[in-house]
């Protein structure tokens, strides 16, 4: 899958053909050009995708902000940030190794933070954590690890871009994104399925099952 095939599954729906490439010199080629990148990032940014999700601990900025004890790089290739938080280091004694380890990582707190313009195209991340680290979504190139869902959804919503443009047909535009967000939310939860969650009950659930 690349990014040729996710065109022209959108041009099919829209019944424009197919195109060899987006650089190509034809109507079809230069509207795939000018939404592919805006729309997959647009659909990279709506949910935490275990396929496009990172975890990393961020590398702190020489510079200051009066409203936040540290500034981080924003990482690279990230498209939207979904939390920041604090972690811990761990020294197992047994293998004598060092080790980073979340504090109860599915519950972590979500520290607060605030994505900003560093300097002239630097983009930075202010906060109180110290040593922190971040969950973002990272921008996809290689389509292959996305899952069937997500470019379903993505050739739906590229079509629902183009419609108008090549087709001059709003009913056509309106079915396409109707679709795109049918076919998005099934991909949210079956992204949500895979990220297995202990539930935790209360204690009163215990009192009442004994």
């Amino acid at each position: 899958m690349n990014i040729t095939d996710v065109c022209n599954m959108s041009l099919a729906y829209l019944g424009k053909g197919r195109i060899a490439s987006i650089d190509e010199q034809t109507e079809q080629a230069r509207q795939c050009k000018l939404f592919y990148e805006y729309t997959k990032q647009r659909l990279l940014r709506e949910y935490t995708w275990g396929f496009a999700k990172r975890i990393v601990q961020l590398a702190e900025l020489d510079t200051v902000n009066p409203f936040y004890r540290y500034v981080y790089a924003y990482p690279n290739e990230c498209v939207c940030v979904k939390r920041i938080f604090e972690c811990q280091d761990i020294l197992d004694d047994e293998e004598r190794v060092r080790k980073v380890a979340v504090v109860d990582y599915t519950e972590a707190k979500r520290e607060k933070y605030e994505v900003y313009m560093v300097s002239d195209n630097v983009r930075g991340i202010g906060c109180d954590v110290d040593k922190a680290w971040c969950e973002y979504v990272y921008d996809v190139v290689d389509l292959n690890i996305c899952s069937s869902d997500f470019i379903e959804a993505l050739t739906h919503m590229l079509a629902y871009e183009m419609a108008l443009a090549l087709t001059g047909n709003m009913q056509l535009k309106n079915s396409e994104y109707q679709q795109a967000m049918a076919v998005l939310d099934r991909a949210k939860y079956t992204s949500a399925a895979e990220a297995h969650k202990e539930i935790k009950r209360s204690q009163g659930y215990f009192d009442a099952r004994a």
